[in-house]
């Protein structure tokens, strides 16, 4: 504790150094990260409960909407470290810098669709055009954004402080987007515009625990600990397999979502809060995995990932489907349970293993955001892809949730088949 209060009196006073050797107060990186993956959660997970209920989006527009986020978030996580760099190089712009203009950004994008309705001549349906624009550019800034953050969290720390850093940072981002869905929900069916709004003013709001963070986050500390065993190399590679397949998954099922809890409940307040049933497991299960370290070096953790994830999407989808009334709430409910608890193995094991491998081997944040950013992307392209088989009269209207989903299934399996396979011929080996 004692360490951390010089940090915070270094990192305030922007002494000569910039506090680059000190790490920022973890208390300070975590209150930051629960507030803008409050909103960026709600942003990336509940936009398409907005957009269905304030705009009135097809499933096609949804999917669309999705696509274009994916791949500006590629753009901006990938181009984020460029951009830092140039920024302090030309204009002695900090990354602190950096955080105070982006939340700033936030604040603008999230006002555009109130401001834009407020502006309209017919104000009975908001415009919808700026939605599009404030969730793209959202997606793009954000994806620049958590590149920077990690480097806070993580900067200055090693062995058992980084991975104390990490594990309370992984539980504290994923409860923030169980807080915001309950937050949000409440306000969908009747001031979708409006909480968007809101999503701007909570960035906004972090400002205020900035003056804790150094001008620059201090570099990374090289652990000095015995060789890590040969296993981690080759989980560390399957695991970065199975990360972009969960995300996959998960793009191409989140648009899906408002649709199947619509056919299963007329209550609006339950169909927003639907995707807590898989949030929230998600956060139980970084706790546990976080608390309990008996899945160290063993194959049976990506094998029980990918397994959750599949059956949880199988349960999910199906259930509107095979089940009606309170049967069918039950089997969507509890297939987005164990969907979350398979997005929290994976993440966490990718995350681990990444960490543990070593930095001179793995570059963990940009590697980590390009590969979740490829699961944004690809997920949504198969709705996109099945919506032109509707518009050419290939698939029928009826046609497209089981196309989509029925892909996104196949590929999944096929991955998780692959992986298991080549698990058991390792082991055998």
């Amino acid at each position: 504790m004692a360490d951390e209060g010089v940090a915070s009196r270094r990192a305030a006073s922007g002494d000569a150094a910039e506090g680059r050797g000190v790490p920022t107060p973890l208390w300070a990186a975590v209150a930051f990260s629960f507030a803008n993956s409050l909103a960026s959660g709600v942003i990336s997970n509940g936009i398409f409960f907005v957009t269905e209920h304030g705009y009135q989006f097809d499933r096609v527009k949804n999917y669309a909407l999705a696509g274009a986020t994916g791949v500006v978030y590629i753009v901006g996580a990938l181009t984020a470290g460029r951009a830092v760099g140039a920024l302090r190089a030309r204009y002695g712009v900090s990354e602190r810098g950096v955080l105070v203009a982006l939340m700033f950004v936030f604040g603008v994008l999230c006002a555009i669709p109130q401001v834009a309705w407020w502006m309209a001549r017919d104000g009975s349906r908001p415009p919808e055009s700026p939605i599009w624009i404030s969730v793209i550019g959202y997606q793009l800034f954000s994806g620049a954004l958590w590149p920077i953050v990690e480097s806070y969290v993580s900067g200055g720390r090693s062995g058992k402080d980084l991975r104390r850093a990490l594990g309370t940072w992984n539980v504290v981002w994923s409860g923030a987007l169980v807080v915001g869905i309950m937050f949000i929900a409440p306000l969908i069916q009747e001031h979708a515009v409006l909480s968007v709004l809101l999503l701007g003013l909570i960035h906004v709001s972090s400002l205020a625990v900035l003056p804790w963070f150094p001008n620059r986050p201090p570099e990374h500390v090289e652990e000095h600990h015995e060789a890590h065993p040969a296993v981690y190399s080759k989980l560390l590679v399957t695991f970065r397999v199975l990360l972009p397949t969960s995300y996959t998954v998960l793009t191409a099922l989140t648009p899906f979502l408002p649709f199947a809890a619509k056919s299963l409940t007329e209550s609006a307040f339950l169909q927003g809060l639907s995707p807590i049933a898989w949030l929230l497991p998600r956060c139980v299960g970084f706790l546990v995995l976080d608390r309990w370290h008996g899945w160290h070096g063993r194959w049976a953790m990506p094998i029980a990932g990918g397994i959750l994830i599949l059956l949880g999407f199988a349960g999910a989808v199906l259930a509107p489907w095979l089940a009606l009334g309170t049967v069918g709430i039950v089997l969507f409910l509890g297939g987005l349970a164990l969907f979350g608890l398979g997005m929290s193995t994976i993440y966490t094991g990718a995350i681990y293993y990444a960490m543990s491998v070593g930095k001179a081997e793995v570059d963990a944040g940009g590697t980590h955001e390009g590969l979740i950013g490829l699961g944004y992307t690809v997920g949504p392209t198969f709705g996109l892809l099945a919506a032109l088989g509707v518009s050419q009269g290939v698939i029928s209207e009826r046609g497209f949730e089981p196309a989509v989903l029925g892909a996104v299934g196949v590929l999944a399996l096929a991955v998780t088949g692959l992986v298991i396979w080549n698990i058991q011929r390792r082991v055998r080996g």
